[in-house]
């Protein structure tokens, strides 16, 4: 150990984010076999100028962090395993089980459109709305961001709301009574029957900044490559939407053993994922092209949650960006075409009812009343 360089981590106390117990369980981790020391300064300005200044190594934050701060001439070594991304209902029922008309806070209009797909029903209000209803806004709005889901918990005992959507970092952090229900991918067999989250793009996801120069090679014990090409696969994908697309439309990108995908897809009886996995060179064999795959998924839907536009594709790694471009062009093509009105056509179409030559609105709406 007296042989290794000491590399200080940066970090800043916990922001919801989940970045500051991500990087406290790595260090406490690799520290047995790297020399490090973590650091904690107030604020994320102060420990950015820090490791400019060459007082730290490595300065740990979340992808949002990366993209709302000045971090010119820094850059990123790598990233940490992947934390869950999706979010989660804090309630004392799963979302099938909530009562009929239950109150739930969302304040994420994504979540706020996958949930009244689920259970249209449910009355969804603001966390501002509910502050309103019960004459807390002015002391609401005096709250620390951090500090609205404590207010958010302390409604749901008092029986104002039945429940809330929270990121899951924002659970882990402030450990609430309720009980937490994944708002998840729904691989499971015995959730077939549930809807589908695809969660907000770049949760869960904690970037190792460093100065520009510096050798990622010294810390590569700590990195999670899958991490980081998920990272900048997604980053890509956001970026490419149009910024009125970007809030209402959940991406998320994820590299699996194939071990893994084909027990789940025997499992679910998934042709389509069974045939994809099939090497087309060799087609009478069955035999599976070897290696990961990139899983890759985006979706996005109408303000009442009833119409969804959604794209799937799954590739080996090495085809993952030109896998990643073509998604996207499917997607944006699916929504031109959704969004588009149908024209009559004197044309008949064997094999579809007379209807469809008629003249019809747009599938998809995203400023329906």
């Amino acid at each position: 150990m007296e042989n290794r360089e000491r590399l200080v981590i940066l970090t800043t106390p916990s922001r919801g984010d989940g970045v500051r117990l991500h990087v406290e369980r790595a260090v406490d981790t690799h520290g047995k076999k790297m020399d490090l020391l973590m650091k904690q300064l107030p604020h994320m300005e102060t420990a950015i100028e820090t490791l400019r200044d060459g007082t730290g190594d490595i300065l740990a934050m979340s992808a949002f962090d990366w993209e709302h701060f000045d971090t010119s001439t820094l850059s990123i070594a790598g990233l940490l395993s992947r934390k869950e991304p999706t979010w989660v209902l804090v309630a004392d029922d799963k979302p099938e089980y909530l009562e009929n008309e239950a109150v739930v806070v969302c304040d994420h209009e994504l979540l706020r459109r996958q949930m009244r797909r689920m259970r249209p029903d449910v009355v969804l209000k603001t966390s501002a709305a509910i502050a309103s209803d019960v004459g807390d806004s002015e002391m609401f709005e005096s709250l620390e961001s951090g500090e609205h889901w404590s207010w958010l918990e302390s409604q749901r005992k008092k029986g104002v709301i039945d429940g809330f959507i929270a990121p899951r970092s924002i659970h882990s952090d402030y450990r609430f009574k309720g009980r937490r229900h994944t708002l998840g991918l729904q691989r499971d067999t015995s959730e077939q029957n549930r809807e589908r989250f695809i969660p907000p793009p770049l949760h869960g996801f904690t970037l190792l900044v460093t100065r520009q120069g510096f050798h990622p090679s010294k810390i590569q014990e700590m990195l999670d490559p899958s991490a980081y090409l998920a990272y900048r696969l997604e980053s890509a994908m956001m970026e490419s939407l149009d910024d009125d697309l970007r809030p209402i439309t959940g991406i998320f990108v994820e590299q699996r053993k194939i071990s893994t995908i084909l027990k789940k897809a025997r499992e679910n009886e998934d042709e389509v994922v069974l045939n994809a996995l099939t090497d087309p060179d060799k087609p009478t064999k069955k035999s599976l092209r070897p290696g990961p795959r990139v899983e890759m998924m985006i979706e996005t839907l109408n303000p009442s949650g009833t119409v969804t536009a959604a794209c799937e594709r799954m590739v080996v790694t090495e085809d993952s960006h030109v896998g990643m471009v073509n998604l996207l062009r499917e997607f944006i093509h699916l929504i031109t075409i959704m969004t588009s009105d149908h024209e009559a056509t004197k044309r008949k179409i064997p094999g579809m009812p007379d209807a469809f030559s008629d003249a019809s609105p747009k599938l998809l709406d995203f400023d329906e009343n």
